[in-house]
């Protein structure tokens, strides 16, 4: 017997929408999950080439400072991801719940990173730096919805 969740004429009470199934939506947001923590992990292993970077453009100790906040954000970040990434696995179901209370600092910190793709304007040029940029602002949102769809209280 199908369940609830896999009906097609199931909708969020909230959103709207359909609602998929569980799979995808936890598969979507670990993907997400993965794509930060490569991006933590690749940053701090190419710190230099960040410093190197930012001394092109900034004065002073600004590209320090700059090296610095990458690394308080990715020290930050990793386990932060790590616990995201093992209750989606683990299947916690207040997950929803502690996202929503989570929400707002991991907004902060992924508006952060979404400025991340114009370190990279000498390799990909402004045009790709800005869309992927467009992308990355847009990503917290999206993994907000698809946590209120994997989790959702169905009444």
């Amino acid at each position: 017997m199908p369940s609830a969740e896999d009906s097609p004429d199931v909708f969020h009470p909230e959103l709207e929408v359909p609602i998929p199934r569980r799979g995808l939506t936890r598969g979507l947001f670990t993907l997400a999950q993965l794509m930060y923590l490569i991006f933590y992990v690749a940053a701090l292993f190419h710190l230099h080439a960040v410093l190197e970077i930012t001394d092109s453009f900034l004065p002073g100790s600004a590209g320090v400072a700059l090296a610095a906040l990458i690394m308080v954000t990715a020290g930050v970040g990793i386990p932060l991801r790590c616990y995201l990434l093992s209750a989606v696995a683990f299947d916690y179901r207040r997950l929803g719940e502690k996202f929503q209370q989570m929400f707002p600092f991991i907004l902060a910190l992924d508006q952060l990173w979404a400025v991340a793709p114009f370190l990279l304007i000498h390799k990909i040029g402004l045009g790709a730096a800005f869309a992927v940029c467009a992308a990355l602002l847009y990503l917290p949102f999206s993994e907000r919805t698809l946590i209120r769809m994997a989790y959702v209280k169905i009444p």
